[in-house]
């Protein structure tokens, strides 16, 4: 889970001709975001707080004060250390190490060098080793503009719920989600987010592209749905893995309900809406 480089699975142009002596190539992939929402957050009091790609296409970081866009303020940082870059093809921010003396690392795991690797919403990142190393984690991720494939709207047609309502009227089934939380849900706290500072800087938006690329570890094998739960869901199921148990078409909203019905046993969904945020469901029985 969250290996570095392990979900990048697009051809990209070699990097080896980039160093950290000598000003980094920047890909030719490189593009514009449509927004400003990419930030880091700074786990730690020195350096910088924020760092935000803006509108971008690239960020050169590490510890010299004139070749790097953003000065990392750490002694195991390298002069030029890493860099982002914003690919629109797939809409993802990449971090790529530039042959760094301490590396790069994303969730602990160390990245490989000249190697692009996404970056998805709350995950940690650090430069340099883990006792003077940079350390941030991401708060924001571009918006994808594009309808996400599976996608459940709110706006579904309410006689067509009412109708599958009727059809299922007795059954049940079993389903464990993975939800996260925006800032135009229903309620925007949640027991890891007491005060909901990190759901309410969060757009639907955002949430949905982070699911898409959480759901395509979960389709690699690279994390169990359930531990996905563990790790980032912001519904209290979270402690049973996910594991709603047993309910009936009616308990659900109809737009959860409507996907969790009609899926196999095993399957996982795409991203659906409702007024408690954005899902990914997986039917257990």
């Amino acid at each position: 889970f969250f290996q570095g480089g392990a979900s990048n699975q697009r051809a990209f142009p070699p990097l080896s001709s980039m160093g950290s002596t000598e000003p980094p190539k920047i890909p030719t992939w490189a593009s514009t975001p449509p927004d400003d929402s990419f930030e880091l957050e700074s786990l730690l009091p020195e350096g910088p707080q924020t760092i935000k790609l803006g509108t971008r296409s690239h960020l050169i970081l590490g510890r010299s004060s004139t070749d790097a866009t953003i000065t990392l303020k750490c002694p195991t940082a390298s002069r030029v250390h890493a860099l982002l870059v914003y690919n629109g093809e797939d809409g993802v921010v990449y971090v790529i190490d530039l042959k760094s003396a301490h590396g790069t690392f994303v969730d602990g795991a160390k990245i490989k060098e000249y190697h692009p690797t996404p970056l998805k919403l709350s995950q940690d990142l650090r430069f340099g080793n883990e006792d003077g190393g940079a350390k941030f984690r991401v708060k924001g991720v571009p918006s994808r503009k594009r309808k996400s494939e599976g996608s459940s709207r709110d706006g579904a047609d309410d006689g067509k719920a009412k109708k599958q309502e009727k059809q299922e009227k007795g059954k049940t089934v079993r389903c464990s989600h993975v939800l996260l939380k925006h800032k135009d849900s229903r309620k925007t706290q949640s027991d890891r987010d007491p005060e909901g500072k990190v759901i309410k800087a969060r757009s639907k938006e955002q949430a949905i592209a982070a699911l898409e690329g959480y759901r395509a570890d979960v389709q690699r094998g690279e994390v169990s749905f359930g531990e996905l739960a563990k790790r980032i869901s912001e519904c209290s199921s979270w402690k049973r893995s996910g594991d709603l148990g047993h309910f009936e078409f009616h308990k659900m909203q109809a737009a959860f309900s409507e996907v969790a019905f009609k899926l196999g046993i095993g399957d996982v969904s795409g991203t659906v809406e409702s007024e408690s945020g954005v899902h990914l469901i997986k039917r257990l029985e």
